[in-house]
């Protein structure tokens, strides 16, 4: 589009400038060797002297026909490259704000005819249209990634919930057993939970839940898959981790859940957490198998008292 319009306009430049903050850029160019402009130069806009500057600030059509004879463009960094003539107009998005600006340059004076600046409004009231067809696939954008995020997210921790852990783990334990990495994989459970919501009501418990969350995602490294597999029990995959690492992350987690004391109703709330270590075989092509393996183990550690860490059934 914009080789047609410098064509037609009989230019060796044709821009479209995109304002974003304090600073202006290249969104589009036309693709002449004439044309010393890349996509994604920038300038900033505040005093910089552009002709482009203008144009946003007065919100207007700008034409220049010698920049070298007027002193008011004395200090345009277009002139650095011997663009001394201009023609601009601004470009809004569908609510009034300005996008940028449409514009044209030349390295020699230029009077631009009726039927050229005919032309150039048109250039810019389509794309004033596409602007409006991109902010709204922009919004639909956002829509989609924020339904996606409620889909995967727990609403109340805001951790993977169930199917995203284990959509997730997946991915990670098919990387693993391509490379023959090891892998791991903590099933946790707070005890007594249900102590805990029967004593002082479900809104504690969820407060519970939340620190708890809070305490893992503070010791967890930036690779661990971390979810709430529902009720109180949560389960982390371990990438890139032994069994022997596992439990050391493990204990440490246990250690940091105790030290958590929530106050309430003139009472101190003590947690404590129990969680099972299991080291994923060759054999575990899928995250289920290794869960109920590590359910089992979780279990083998509140048969033994809570509040500990096992790596084997008893």
């Amino acid at each position: 589009m914009l080789d047609v319009l410098a064509e037609f306009m009989d230019v060796p430049v044709a821009l479209i400038m995109h304002l974003k903050r304090d600073a202006l850029s290249v969104f589009a160019k036309n693709n002449s060797p004439l044309n010393p402009y890349h996509v994604g130069d920038t300038e900033k806009c505040n005093g910089s002297g552009l002709y482009c500057e203008h144009v946003i600030h007065h919100n207007s059509r700008l034409f220049v026909h010698n920049a070298q004879d007027d002193p008011k463009w004395q200090n345009n960094p277009d002139l650095e490259l011997n663009l001394l003539n201009y023609l601009g107009f601004p470009l809004r998005w569908p609510n009034g704000d300005i996008f940028g600006t449409v514009c044209v340059l030349d390295s020699q004076p230029h009077i631009y005819s009726e039927k050229q600046e005919r032309l150039m409004l048109q250039m810019r009231d389509m794309v004033e249209t596409n602007l409006e067809l991109l902010e709204k696939n922009l919004e639909l954008e956002n829509l989609s990634k924020n339904l996606q995020y409620l889909a995967n997210t727990d609403e109340l921790t805001g951790v993977w919930n169930r199917r995203a852990f284990i959509a997730e783990s997946n991915k990670e334990l098919q990387r693993a057993q391509r490379n023959q990495r090891p892998v791991c994989l903590l099933m946790m459970d707070l005890d007594d939970f249900k102590d805990i919501n029967d004593e002082f009501g479900h809104e504690i418990g969820d407060e519970v839940l939340k620190l708890f969350t809070h305490s893992i995602r503070a010791n967890k490294r930036s690779y661990d898959i971390f979810g709430r597999i529902g009720g109180e029990e949560f389960a982390m995959l371990l990438p890139e981790t032994s069994k022997v690492e596992a439990i050391e992350l493990a204990e440490r987690i246990r250690r940091k859940v105790s030290e958590i004391f929530f106050h309430t109703q003139g009472n101190e709330v003590k947690i404590t957490v129990s969680i099972g270590v299991y080291e994923l075989a060759s054999n575990d092509t899928t995250l289920l198998a290794a869960l109920s393996q590590a359910d089992k183990i979780l279990y083998a550690a509140k048969r033994a008292g809570k509040n500990q860490v096992k790596d084997q059934v008893l």
